[in-house]
């Protein structure tokens, strides 16, 4: 059995969907938050993740024309919530409003952004689209599997690290991350724009 297809499918989804970075927002993000609270918002934003991610990757190119919306769009949409929260990351502020009395720290909204678009974003989306066609949905759908569950090691990693890093320390981080987010986020409304025009 050929198992080069899958090296190549696993190494380029977890290219894309960038362990560190997504475990750089999770410290951020989840800094309030305890240990067990930390724990399931890790395992949600990998099942929001998952989502996605199959969904395409099983029907992707069908459910593309049937919303009537092409790649491009999703990478300019996608571009756009990157960039909101990479400002989220670097200053702190959040866009998740809050109702009176509601708990602060919203385990399900907190996966929600982390799972999508930070781990299943445009890009991952249009890769497994592309892989799926290149090298069969079989291949595609074991490699996805594998990255999603290489990222739930780097987020349940996160959890650990907090304790070394320090507030100091996920301040620092969480700043230098939200630009290189705010860059992803950029790149991916220039191209959607440009692939729009």
């Amino acid at each position: 059995m050929d198992f080069l297809p899958f090296i190549q499918a696993f190494v380029l989804l977890i290219v894309i969907m960038d362990p560190l970075l997504s475990m750089a927002a999770f410290l951020s993000m989840t800094k309030n938050l305890d240990k067990r609270e930390r724990n399931l918002c890790a395992a949600k934003a990998v099942v929001v993740a998952a989502v996605p991610l199959f969904l395409f990757l099983l029907a992707g190119n069908v459910l593309l024309e049937i919303m009537k919306v092409n790649i491009e769009t999703f990478k300019a949409a996608g571009g756009l919530i990157l960039v909101l929260l990479g400002i989220q990351l670097s200053l702190g502020v959040s866009f998740i409003k809050q109702e009176d009395g509601e708990n602060t720290h919203d385990v399900s909204a907190i996966a929600s952004v982390i799972g999508t678009p930070l781990i299943t974003g445009p890009a991952t989306i249009s890769a497994a689209i592309i892989l799926a066609n290149e090298f069969g949905t079989a291949v595609t759908a074991v490699a996805g599997l594998g990255a999603l569950l290489v990222i739930w090691l780097a987020l349940m990693a996160g959890t650990l690290m907090y304790k070394y890093l320090g507030h100091t320390g996920v301040r620092v981080l969480s700043t230098m991350m939200g630009l290189v987010t705010i860059a992803w986020g950029v790149a991916f409304l220039k191209q959607g724009f440009f692939g729009m025009a």
